[in-house]
């Protein structure tokens, strides 16, 4: 006989197997993030996360050299656990030094009162930190974005329709919000880009003015923090679908919102729990 005619009929069912390695297991990662709530409060981590620590939403380091260093959104790093307005000491061979034209960039509140324009909800002048005089510290912190960084067994990522339409999460993934899709904040001559896979590229709020710029020195001659910065930028993408004889369109346009590209932040669903 063949082998083919030696063989038999399929035997029974196995026994099943025991379960997979779970979350405390040596093998298990836990990946983390912050979270920008775009508002003077701290949001909370979504469901299934734990959170590790909360602060205030911190975009770019500016050196007085012409060089410096942003942080993306989505890292933890971009939530900075207190507020300094020059967290920054220039070091060479020989000496250290806290310079007068270094500066920081941090993002404001997002989350502007329906019908307010940007330039009066957002203080003109430059609040002063630790003046002579007064300390306007407090109310500087009232227009910073609060952030949280959250620890989670799953993966979090933007999706960009890059058109005026919100996306859909991929089928298994959960959606967490839908907002704008964010390419560059800058003031000055540096600023930070968004890795547009990272969640940090999609702001539930949009804004004209995503950075607030803090300084050991300007007009006052005193440590400060300036929101209405001229140099100030903003970039995000542009909706394909959406065409205008106009290419300018002001803050209050009805038209605005329909041109920018939407997203959408989304979390792998996962039976895991922390």
């Amino acid at each position: 006989m063949t082998p083919a005619q030696l063989a038999g009929s399929p035997g029974e069912p196995g026994v099943a197997g025991s379960k997979g390695n779970v979350l405390n297991s040596k093998y298990a990662q836990l990946q983390t993030y912050a979270f920008h709530s775009q508002t003077n409060k701290h949001m909370a981590c979504p469901s299934g996360m734990n959170e590790i620590k909360r602060g205030f939403s911190f975009l770019y380091f500016d050196s007085s050299s012409g060089t410096g260093h942003g942080v993306p959104l989505s890292n933890p790093g971009s939530c900075m656990a207190t507020f300094s307005i020059q967290p920054i000491m220039e070091c060479t061979t020989d000496t250290c030094e806290v310079k007068g034209d270094d500066s920081s960039l941090w993002m404001p509140v997002g989350d502007i009162p329906e019908g307010q324009a940007a330039s009066e909800y957002y203080p003109q002048e430059e609040l002063v930190v630790g003046g002579r005089d007064s300390d306007q510290s407090d109310r500087i912190k009232e227009f910073l974005s609060r952030c949280t960084v959250c620890e989670s067994p799953s993966t979090v990522m933007a999706i960009h329709s890059f058109t005026s339409q919100d996306p859909s999460c991929p089928e298994k993934w959960e959606e967490l919000w839908v907002g704008f899709s964010l390419i560059m904040g800058r003031d000055r001559g540096g600023g930070t880009g968004v890795n547009l896979e990272g969640h940090g590229s999609c702001l539930r709020y949009f804004t004209p003015q995503l950075s607030a710029r803090c300084v050991m020195s300007g007009s006052s001659g005193e440590p400060n923090c300036h929101f209405m910065s001229q140099d100030q930028i903003t970039a995000y993408i542009k909706a394909s679908d959406w065409e205008s004889e106009d290419d300018r369109l002001g803050f209050f346009d009805p038209n605005l919102k329909n041109s920018i590209s939407k997203c959408a932040v989304c979390r792998r669903l996962t039976n895991i729990q922390i």
